[in-house]
């Protein structure tokens, strides 16, 4: 890998049940670096930025990250990403990521100025920044290109038909679940409201056993999925599940809270352990709150459908 830099900032912490355990120190650390220092003029320059926690992805809010001040280079785009990542210890570390691609301008060297992100602790509510240093970068003669432009080419029409076949699939998918709604009689209660009632009466966040109510609700909340979105969630892992309900049109925050909750449940399973009642009551809040967005949801459904 090419230059790394890390700093590491000191925080709160918040531990999982706040009423029995006092915060926690905790620590953001923000690592830059390149994936190579040395860079031909025909090729990109992919600078990284990453920041990371021991805790919920939501204990810190990333108030800004700014562009990097270039030297010698053209900021040609950026992505980013979340990732969380169980530790052995039973907690999770929570990974922001930010990469940017940029184009050299001339040979020589190139610079990418420090950068100062603000964040606050959503814990305490206090704000801060961290500061990384300035890297370099050495632009060095261009590589030949060889045949890339037609490799270049074939990628862009496989991915075209790719484009083309997907649009055709949704298309007709859609068409065909319009129909169907039309010509069902529509129920007068959710199938989210349905299964609210069913965790109600059959999984007690106060049981003995927290284990067998986590295995009991995962089965419901699996059914559920599977009748809601018309997707083999029953047998499906948690990787196959959630690209299923991304696929299926869930949004993003939703997404991102079920794949958190799929996570768990996997630790849960595989890891052993007794389960705590502070753990069982955010897994049992995080599959409540979704029914009852879906519930929300399907109820406005049907308040326009009753205006046309």
């Amino acid at each position: 890998m090419g230059f790394l830099l890390w700093l590491t900032i000191p925080a709160l912490a918040t531990p999982e049940d706040t009423t029995q355990t006092p915060p926690v120190a905790s620590t953001i650390e923000l690592r830059t670096y390149l994936d190579s220092p040395r860079v031909p003029l025909n090729r990109a320059v992919v600078f990284h930025v990453e920041l990371s926690w021991i805790g919920d992805m939501s204990r810190y809010q990333i108030m800004e990250i700014p562009q990097p001040v270039l030297t010698n280079l053209l900021l040609e785009g950026s992505g980013s990403s979340n990732r969380l990542e169980p530790l052995p210890d039973g907690r999770f570390r929570s990974t922001k990521s930010l990469t940017f691609q940029l184009k050299p301008i001339e040979l020589g060297m190139a610079y990418i100025d420090g950068l100062v992100i603000k964040y606050r602790d959503t814990m305490t509510g206090e704000t801060d920044a961290l500061h990384s240093q300035r890297v370099m970068v050495e632009v060095i003669d261009p590589v030949p290109d060889g045949s890339m432009g037609g490799v270049r080419a074939a990628i862009y029409l496989v991915l075209l038909g790719i484009f083309a076949v997907a649009i055709l699939y949704f298309g007709v998918l859609y068409f065909k679940r319009r129909k169907e709604a039309r010509q069902a009689r529509q129920p007068k209660v959710s199938l989210a409201e349905q299964y609210l009632k069913r965790l109600a009466q059959e999984v007690d966040p106060k049981g003995t056993n927290l284990n067998e109510m986590v295995v009991l609700l995962s089965k419901i909340f699996r059914e559920y999925l599977a009748r809601e979105f018309r997707i083999p969630a029953r047998e499906a892992s948690s990787e196959e599940l959630y690209r299923h309900l991304s696929d299926a049109g869930v949004e993003e925050n939703d997404l991102q809270q079920l794949r958190e909750l799929f996570n768990k449940l996997d630790v849960i399973k595989f890891a052993g352990g007794e389960v705590d009642p502070a753990e069982f009551s955010l897994i049992y809040g995080t599959v409540e709150a979704f029914l009852v967005r879906r519930k929300k949801q399907w109820e406005a459904e049907q308040a326009q459908m009753k205006e046309v």
